[in-house]
């Protein structure tokens, strides 16, 4: 599967292609209407390019535009809230299914992790306690009845309304949970999960090792995205909730892990 991969990457580029991919390099984030302008072509041209590229891993489409795919940083919050936003309330509410009354859980940060603990509070059970490093799920939560949430403090992560680093993770280490949901920054084909920062990725490792299962929501998106962290290993987590029947490699590799799969939807 690696090796597939690396050379679907590797194959030449039309001259179009390479151009996209120098603009979205300069830029970080283009719109499709203005590739429109700068190539002379049909937005349908564009499109097609931009499929063509996010299937080869190149870069990150989004409603609209497309965005450079970097292993440093993630694209912008805002963006992200409109990106695969179907998948991820389906992804959600399947998580949400195995919350139960005064279960204790770990939560992590991201636009997936808001989905699902907005499909926590509709449901509003009674007596959750919560051990959280977002300050989002904490505000989304606070709905439900008889709730206990600890936030982490720590190094303020702005672009994903967080905390992390060392300090984040001490106070980690003073809980033991029922229950760690997290999702990931990417997915690699060896099955390793990527984050962008460090300090973000010893915030997933510390809430794994001290819980008592771990179930990690992915969309499909994210078994094309490259992150120059690696938080863990797919085989550390009980569950994978995603919003696709994957492909045969990457279904051999969640096989390999002994990971549970569902499949949302």
């Amino acid at each position: 599967m690696a090796t597939v991969i690396g050379l679907a990457a590797m194959e030449p580029l039309s001259k179009r292609h390479a151009d996209i991919l120098d603009l979205l390099g300069k830029r970080g984030y283009v719109a499709i209407e203005e590739m429109v302008s700068a190539f002379n072509v049909t937005p349908q041209t564009v499109r097609r390019d931009l499929q063509e590229l996010a299937d080869r891993g190149l870069l990150r489409r989004h409603h609209g535009g497309a965005s450079a795919n970097l292993s440093t940083a993630n694209t912008d919050y805002g963006l992200r809230t409109v990106e695969n936003t179907a998948e991820k309330a389906a992804i959600a509410q399947a998580a949400a299914d195995l919350v139960t009354p005064g279960t204790s859980l770990f939560i992590t940060p991201g636009t997936t992790m808001e989905a699902f603990v907005r499909a926590v509070a509709e449901r509003r059970p009674r007596g959750l306690r919560i051990v959280t490093n977002s300050t989002a799920a904490a505000a989304i939560l606070d709905t439900c009845p008889e709730i206990s949430i600890l936030i982490t403090g720590g190094h303020w992560l702005g672009p994903n309304r967080a905390c992390g680093g060392m300090h984040a993770a001490s106070f980690i280490e003073n809980f033991r949970c029922d229950l760690h949901v997290s999702s990931i920054g990417g997915i690699d084909a060896e099955g390793n999960l990527l984050e962008y920062r460090d300090d973000e990725a010893v915030i997933g490792r510390t809430m794994l090792r001290n819980a008592r299962r771990s179930v990690l929501l992915a969309d499909h998106s994210k078994f094309s995205r490259v992150a120059m962290a690696r938080l863990a290993h797919l085989s550390e987590f009980s569950t994978l909730i995603t919003d696709r029947v994957p492909g045969a490699a990457t279904a051999q590799m969640i096989r390999d892990a002994r990971c549970e799969l569902i499949v949302a939807g």
